[in-house]
């Protein structure tokens, strides 16, 4: 058996190397971070050599000549100094191995001056022997790196493409901008840049550098604060008529720091799972701030996985913050502003006092206003469509729940399917069926009371064994929302009760989408019996409507909460603007 012995400090390094430096955009990652952390406000990166060279440059405090040394050796910080330290972490770096495992894997050199020193240091390390000397150079650190994984050939096969390699070191040097807004970052590739933030300070400032100027109009602001609990959101979250295809612009900041997230991302899908479609993705930034004392980020040596010690008050506090920033933001839409034949709205902060840390499940719980019973909106008349018979009035006397509504301007139904406005931006076409859902499916989800109806006939739904079950486990929960069944001797189940609004709908239809939603996850299943619900209540595509039911149709939708789109995240409304009808029949607008 051969004996056990010590390891070299370079292997040492190089093991933990493959933990903390991956790839070119885990060596950018670190060096932004140490320069953050040393005050800078203008940081400076240069990529070159197919990704594997890498310059950045600060103009922060700069490392103290008689420390310059320690700086590279494992394990040796200025960020910690006692124990109790690494439960209050308020700096991004802390553990003081990113420079020992980096100079273990490339060559590297760091010119570096303070404030006090009159004159630089110079330092050069090769397979983690380091070699200092003075040097003439401006306050601040210029860290450089020369042939990354020169000397771990294995590591270097796993890199990708330059332009695959590039995009990731772009996603680090975006996270670093938008979360230090206060912070100038340059990067260069080749000569060229590849990404500027001037360091303005203000965020929408700094998106609108990365992205473009007409994507700030497309977000609600995010802001927040817990004073109890010292919880603060801020950022901003895509209205729901604005996604896209995948996650990646979705940035998440705890305390300043770039994490990976399942809290946070949780409760982002559960804001925008009833308003945007399935595998679409919301543009979101949000920085969560809380006491360092209750977050845990040393989980693992990339610093990315942290823990909380209340993980329920997190996701209900972020669950709360998107939420009520999409609510604000859909009362300042264009389409929705103050002028004529449009309805005026005046947000009321329903999540004002509302957040608790919740015990158990995450789903949040709704709000339970009083008692509504509804009935099937086939059988109000043509001159009424109040949807809900026995819904309370609103109280205009309240400057918080005041609503100033105006009848639209109806121009008419085309296909029987979708309702034309005109308003002051142009043509607004409404998708009838979709817009109703949206309506009944806010009401049912405030209300939680859903009036139903006992079937006298009712035939017998052919199911599977292991659904018949499914019905079966769940015919409590199916009971609170207005669906009772019975056991059939033959296979299957036979309804007994349904929605009052349900009663002329295929029972065999709801059965199938109450399956659907039987099997969905745990958490999804009362959502997604309100939508079925909604859907087959709401009125159909084709179906006539008068010029009252069209005008109380929209009127109720656009009284809405979250009403750009329906439950299932397709769009309600477009509008087609008076200059692109002008333009398309040649028409100039002289002023």
């Amino acid at each position: 058996m051969k004996r056990i012995k010590l390891l070299p400090d370079n292997l040492i390094n190089q093991i933990a190397a493959g933990e903390v430096i991956e790839r070119p955009a885990s060596v950018v990652k670190e060096f932004l971070e140490n320069s953050i952390d040393a005050g800078s406000n203008r940081i400076e990166i240069e990529i070159g050599n197919e990704c594997r060279n890498i310059r950045v440059a600060d103009n922060g405090h700069g490392i103290h000549k008689d420390d310059v040394v320690l700086a590279f050796s494992r394990h040796a910080t200025s960020k910690l100094l006692k124990e109790r330290d690494l439960w209050s972490i308020s700096t991004l770096g802390f553990r003081g191995e990113a420079l020992a495992s980096i100079i273990s894997v490339a060559k590297v050199s760091c010119l570096t001056r303070t404030e006090e020193s009159s004159v630089g240091v110079k330092v050069e390390c090769r397979n983690s022997e380091v070699k200092v000397s003075e040097a003439g150079c401006a306050i601040g650190t210029i860290m450089e790196v020369e042939d990354l994984f020169y000397n771990v050939p294995a590591r270097m096969k796993f890199l990708r493409k330059t332009q695959t390699e590039l995009a990731s070191i772009i996603e680090v040097v975006q996270s670093i901008a938008i979360s230090y807004p206060e912070v100038s970052v340059h990067l260069i590739h080749k000569g060229h840049t590849s990404l500027k933030s001037t360091g303005s300070g203000d965020l929408a400032t700094v998106v609108s550098e990365i992205y473009s100027k007409e994507l700030i109009n497309e977000l609600a602001e995010i802001n927040m604060e817990d004073n109890e609990f010292a919880l603060k959101a801020k950022g901003y979250a895509s209205n729901p008529d604005f996604t896209r295809s995948n996650k990646k612009a979705v940035y998440l900041f705890v305390n300043g720091r770039t994490v990976k997230c399942h809290i946070i991302s949780k409760a982002i899908d559960n804001a925008y799972k009833d308003l945007i479609p399935s595998g679409r993705y919301p543009f979101v930034v949000l920085d969560l701030n809380l006491p360092s004392s209750a977050v845990d980020v040393n989980v693992h040596p990339a610093k990315k996985e942290i823990r909380y010690i209340n993980t329920n008050q997190v996701f209900n506090f972020v669950y709360t913050s998107i939420r009520s920033a999409l609510e604000a933001g859909l009362f300042n839409k264009k389409e929705f502003a103050a002028e004529e034949n449009t309805a005026h709205f005046a947000y009321n902060n329903q999540f004002k006092g509302e957040y608790s840390a919740p015990s158990g499940s995450y789903t949040p719980a709704f709000t339970v206003p009083a008692k509504v019973d509804f009935v099937n909106f086939k059988e109000k008349s043509e001159k009424s469509m109040d949807f809900y018979s026995s819904q309370e009035k609103l109280d205009l006397s309240t400057e918080e729940n005041e609503i100033f509504v105006k009848k639209p301007k109806i121009i008419g139904q085309y296909l029987n399917t979708y309702i034309l406005i005109e308003t002051p931006e142009g043509l607004q076409v409404i998708d009838q069926h979709i817009a109703h859902e949206r309506t009944i499916y806010e009401k049912l989800k405030e209300s939680k009371v859903i009036a139903s109806q006992l079937l006298l006939i009712s035939g017998i739904i052919e199911l599977e064994p292991s659904q018949t079950a499914l019905f079966e486990e769940n015919a409590e929960i199916l009971s609170k929302y207005g669906y009772e069944f019975e056991r059939s001797e033959n296979k299957g189940i036979v309804l007994k009760q349904v929605p009052q609004m349900l009663l002329n709908s295929s029972h065999e239809k709801i059965v199938n989408e109450i399956l659907e939603a039987l099997e969905s996850s745990l958490e999804n299943i009362e959502n997604k019996l309100l939508i079925t619900t909604s859907c087959h209540a709401a009125v159909k595509a084709g179906e006539k409507l008068s010029v009252w039911q069209m005008e109380d149709l929209i009127l109720e939708w656009q009284k809405s909460k979250n009403n750009l789109t329906c439950p299932h995240g397709r769009k309600i409304c477009h509008i087609l603007s008076s200059k692109e009808i002008a333009s398309f029949f040649g028409r100039v607008d002289k002023n």
